[in-house]
């Protein structure tokens, strides 16, 4: 709940009594006295869409957003901040986001000349992705400020979003050139932003924070199981499939270090498989870029490693019972 703390406020600045707001629209009110509390990401987008719809403040992501940065990823930021330099504390961020958020996967792209650093989110059904995007692209923006300086400036800034009629405070918040109806939700910036030390960067302190941390992760793990979905979705989205010959069960198993029937043998024990879990990932992530870009449904089908749109669509169909394109063209006009 803590990225949420200030919604009620909100509220109240737009003539909305609060209360009376978030229970109608489904939420208990409750829920906001305590950041700790957890919320859906299903209520959020419904609430920040109903907002934009019932008062003059439009983009209610970005308004929220912006007031935050590390200090709502509770340990995960407070570690990252003591990262020595901006590369490390984003690693950091995108291992264990999983220990804040299991609703995303945050990325790093990097070439020789750029770095990208992305978020998808992955719930279905959820309405208002477009508000939750503006938030979240607002608070990396911020928290990258908070590793390197509020000098810092970004390359771009890429939206799925299409254009808003006011870019206005989108420009006044991100200072830096905006892309709408873009393939990726991400901030830009140069890749040798990377290497630039943290402004709080402490390594001593880093190290043991990190191992506190990596504690936590063993003690709040699901498992397995649900390691392997963190890493498929994070192969799926920083685009694998397209690099990788052949992301199979035994191409998984070497990047965790284990045997393909160790993979095999551990999954069964806890009820599942290889092959069902990268059905799983794969639907999750498909629908996420059926919904919230503007990609071609052919080049979806590559990013998810088929190699013909007919087998993505066959897929498709298995999963939800009609053919992408129905899916997209269904949801667009709910």
């Amino acid at each position: 709940m803590a990225v949420m703390m200030g919604f009620p406020r909100l509220l109240s600045e737009c003539g909305l009594d609060p209360n009376a707001f978030i229970r109608h629209h489904g939420c208990d009110p409750a829920l906001f006295r305590n950041p700790d509390n957890l919320i859906d990401f299903s209520a959020i987008g419904r609430l920040l869409a109903q907002v934009a719809a019932e008062s003059d403040c439009r983009y209610p992501g970005l308004e929220i957003g912006r007031q935050h940065g590390l200090d709502v990823m509770g340990a995960v930021g407070r570690i990252a901040r003591l990262a020595p330099d901006l590369g490390t504390a984003l690693r950091c961020i995108v291992l264990h986001m999983h220990l804040h958020d299991r609703g995303s996967v945050p990325y790093i792209w990097t070439n020789e000349e750029q770095a990208l650093f992305g978020y998808i989110l992955y719930c279905a059904d959820v309405t208002g992705t477009e508000h939750i995007y503006d938030g979240a692209l607002a608070i990396a923006y911020n928290f990258i400020c908070e590793l390197l300086g509020p000098d810092w400036r970004p390359t771009e800034v890429r939206f799925f979003r299409d254009r808003p009629e006011d870019t206005a405070p989108f420009s006044a918040h991100f200072r830096g050139v905006l892309r709408f109806r873009a393939q990726q939700a991400a901030v830009v910036f140069p890749a040798a932003d990377l290497r630039r030390p943290s402004v709080n960067a402490d390594s001593d302190r880093y190290a043991a924070a990190l191992r506190d941390l990596e504690t936590l992760d063993a003690a709040f793990s699901g498992g397995l199981a649900d390691k392997v979905r963190r890493l498929l979705r994070h192969l799926m989205v920083t685009g694998a499939f397209l690099s990788v010959p052949a992301l199979d069960r035994a191409t998984l198993a070497t990047l965790l270090g284990l045997h393909p029937r160790s993979l095999n043998r551990r999954l069964r024990a806890e009820g599942t498989t290889f092959a069902a879990l990268l059905d799983e990932c794969r639907y999750a992530i498909a629908r996420e870029l059926l919904r919230d870009t503007h990609l071609l449904v052919q080049d979806v089908a590559f990013l998810l490693g088929y190699a013909e749109r007919a087998s993505f669509d066959h897929a498709f169909r298995r999963w939800s019972g009609m053919a992408p394109k129905t899916w997209r063209a269904l949801l667009a006009g709910a």
